[in-house]
């Protein structure tokens, strides 16, 4: 019966110096990410544990991807482990907000069982930003094990149709395919696996940097990975989506520059601002605010590590067959490079391919 409990499926701690803008790829071996050839795991949520610097700097811990079965997971997760922006903190010290987890586990609802599933084994990759880590930092994925004659009884039979629904802009995607009978060879294919036949469905969470500047102007800043807004494709926000693309977008963060120039931040949906008047997002005041409590529950150096998780919006955004994109404004005076980190989470959709 331990295969229906919450454990620990891989736990990565890194000692000793990681190099600037370079990657830690440990193995599933040695951050006990291994299967038995009977079991089967889901991921259902992540933890980054770091300790503050003295003095109130931070180790630049830009990026964590889990790997599963040996493949990146990047295209739909990609977490920031800087400690003031961290997107899953340890759980224990969470202040507000509910930690964010990939999916509901044992769940036969397509649309919820969007944990990260896996076969072998799982691991991550972590990415040093501009400047080398000296301090210790963890990396934990926390889950379920099962057998593989447990999951017809555990999960039973993934069913479809299944349809994803915006209330507010009164839209509707329903996503048809055969229901599929859980076991251990199907595992891989339904939602969160790697090996999904059309639809696809797989949870999103990503970060981004505004990696130019602010026009000064109050004008709308998009995270566009084409026109060089962003540094690197996994952090795009700008979703140029056909039929066969979507996305629902759940929950929308923004940590605000510390000179105090964001002014707004909003979703931008076939042309039209969500919500209409966009979102006040000032330093002094910001409802989207994420990461590390700082500078709400304290003032001073940002050493107290308690952390507000992302937030979640009141109804989700469904972007398909159009372009909607993530938009920020400052108040006249620009926001500088780098200043600046959004982030969104939600479910991705894939129709082709």
């Amino acid at each position: 019966m331990e295969h229906y409990e919450m454990r620990l499926l891989a736990d990565y701690t890194h000692t000793g110096v990681q190099a600037a803008n370079t990657w830690a790829r440990p193995t599933p071996r040695s951050v006990l990410g291994e299967l038995e050839r009977d079991e089967r795991a889901e991921a259902v949520w992540a933890e980054v544990v770091q300790s503050p610097v003295d003095g109130g700097a931070e180790e630049p811990l830009r990026k964590i991807i889990p790997v599963l079965d040996g493949q990146k997971f990047d295209p739909y997760v990609s977490l920031s482990g800087t400690l003031s922006s961290v997107m899953a903190p340890p759980k224990r010290s969470i202040w507000a907000g509910k930690l964010y987890s990939f999916g509901t586990p044992m769940s036969s609802n397509p649309l919820l069982s969007t944990t990260l599933k896996y076969s072998e084994s799982i691991t991550v990759e972590c990415l040093a930003g501009a400047s080398a880590i000296t301090g210790n930092y963890r990396v934990r994925l926390w889950g379920y094990v099962y057998k593989t004659t447990e999951l017809p009884t555990v999960f039973g039979t993934m069913l479809f149709p299944a349809s994803l629904v915006d209330r507010a802009r009164r839209r509707t995607l329903t996503l048809s395919k055969s229901p599929i009978p859980v076991n251990g060879e199907s595992w891989k294919t339904l939602p969160g696996g790697k090996d999904q036949s059309i639809p696809k469905i797989n949870p999103f969470i990503r970060f981004a940097y505004n990696l130019l500047a602010t026009d000064g102007k109050s004008g709308d800043y998009q995270f566009r990975y084409e026109t060089g807004n962003v540094s690197d494709s996994d952090e795009n926000m700008y979703f140029e989506f056909d039929e066969f693309n979507a996305l629902l977008i759940e929950g929308l963060g923004i940590r605000a520059d510390a000179p105090g120039h964001l002014a707004h931040t909003a979703l931008k949906i076939a042309g039209d601002y969500h919500p209409k008047g966009l979102i006040p997002t000032d330093y002094a005041d910001n409802p989207l605010h994420f990461g590390l409590v700082y500078p709400f529950i304290h003032t001073g150096l940002p050493e107290v590590p308690f952390f507000y998780t992302i937030p979640k919006l009141e109804k989700p955004y469904l972007i398909w067959n159009e372009i909607g994109m993530v938009v920020v404004r400052d108040d006249g005076t620009a926001v500088a490079i780098n200043d600046l980190i959004a982030c969104i989470t939600g479910i991705r959709i894939e129709m082709k391919g």
